[in-house]
């Protein structure tokens, strides 16, 4: 009688060591459990029974004299530990704990908020304490001193123009990230954050840095202003964020093309189905939402964007430290963050229960580690390890 034709491993008891069953020679099959082995890629395995040496040549038998069986264990595994401050064993990841990164107290830089220093924050990988700069403002780590952080901006700084190392030609700025103006456009101000000026269109530099153009009386017709046109001041035109698409000067400048999907960004551009336009541009998935962000748009989905719920800029408050703040579907709300859960139904204390490293509520409310051997719970698993011919390890 083969193990597929009597009984199958049965489940692993605290404390206890699981191993295959003896039986005659032969090859269990797929459905024959064998926990606590450890099986390396986590799928079923065909195991060779007790007292065969190998498995002939089957390639769909694996030797079971490879597989090690598990017992409880007492030790932390690397990367965890226990520092002082920890209320359970094994509690602290060296990795990624910015209060303990590589060892206990070895804390990462803070600043002013939270991991933020001289424009950089902190974080703890792989054990080390490692800097990332604030890549929305364009700050670098030019000079390769962590001590003064992300200390360039290389949105305006001429000798790291775009990046570290690149500099501007004498004489020329540095202007968000690029070197000057783009053909065409004259930098009438200067200073990093200013714009480049398109001269035969602007109604403060018409034709000439300074020449502002006198404000009229609109005129009757919808949308449209006196002002700059090649160059000259007191031209018809389109107020700015409209067009005249049909060419009727009764109607004005008629088209919004900053929204119009059948005339986005100019007359006759067309969005795709399911597509909408925003600030002149198509984009945006049929469940997405365009919302503003600096000069531009970004696409976000306002049923479950917890900094857009509902509406653009309408961000979710976190409660606490211990929960995280939530959209869904359209609605602030709020739930526990990664490794702790709510296990006593209380509102009053939140997400109470730490579920990476509680021994009684491992991995999830309720899921005891075997308490009486000092099971502790690393990373939400009760911690097994090979097992030790003196007993467990």
């Amino acid at each position: 009688m083969t193990i597929r034709e009597s009984l199958r491993v049965p489940a692993l008891a605290f404390g206890v060591a699981v191993g295959v069953l003896a039986a005659p020679s032969g090859c269990a099959s797929k459905s024959d459990e064998n926990l606590g082995f450890e099986l390396g890629n986590g799928q079923p395995q065909l195991v060779a029974e007790a007292g065969v040496d190998a498995c002939n040549g089957d390639a769909n038998c694996v030797d079971a004299n490879a597989f090690k069986p598990l017992c409880v264990s007492t030790s932390c595994q690397a990367p965890y530990g226990t520092c002082p401050s920890d209320t359970f064993l094994c509690e602290t990841n060296f990795d990624s704990d910015n209060d303990n990164c590589g060892a206990c107290g070895v804390s990462c830089p803070r600043g002013d908020g939270v991991r933020n220093l001289f424009n950089a924050q902190w974080f703890c990988q792989a054990g080390a304490c490692k800097m990332v700069c604030d890549a929305a403002i364009g700050m670098s780590d030019c000079n390769a001193d962590p001590t003064d952080g992300c200390e360039t901006n290389t949105q305006c700084d001429a000798n790291n123009c775009g990046g570290c190392g690149i500099k501007c030609p004498a004489g020329v700025e540095c202007r968000k990230g690029s070197c000057g103006c783009p053909s065409g456009l004259t930098a009438c101000t200067p200073g990093c954050g200013n714009l480049c000026n398109y001269l035969p269109a602007d109604n403060n530099n018409c034709g000439a840095c300074g020449n502002v153009c006198p404000i009229l009386d609109p005129p009757s017709y919808p949308h449209m202003i006196y002002g700059c046109v090649d160059s000259k001041c007191n031209v018809l035109k389109c107020d700015d964020g409209y067009i005249d698409c049909n060419g009727k000067i009764e109607d004005g400048c008629e088209v919004a093309f900053y929204d119009d999907p059948k005339n986005c960004g100019a007359c006759g551009r067309a969005c795709a189905d399911g597509q909408s336009c925003a600030g002149g541009k198509c984009a945006c998935a049929p469940n997405e939402a365009a919302c503003p962000f600096r000069e531009d748009f970004f696409c976000t989905d306002l049923d479950n964007d917890a900094a857009n719920c509902g509406a653009c800029g309408n961000g979710c408050p976190a409660i606490d430290f211990l929960t995280k703040p939530v959209c869904k579907f359209g609605h602030c709300s709020t739930e526990c963050a990664p490794g702790l859960a709510d296990c006593d139904g209380r509102a009053d204390n939140g997400c109470e229960t730490m579920t990476s490293s509680d021994p009684r509520n491992c991995g999830g409310c309720g899921i005891q580690c075997d308490l009486a051997a000092g099971q502790p719970c690393m990373g939400g698993s009760c911690v097994m390890a090979p097992c030790n011919p003196g007993g467990p390890q």
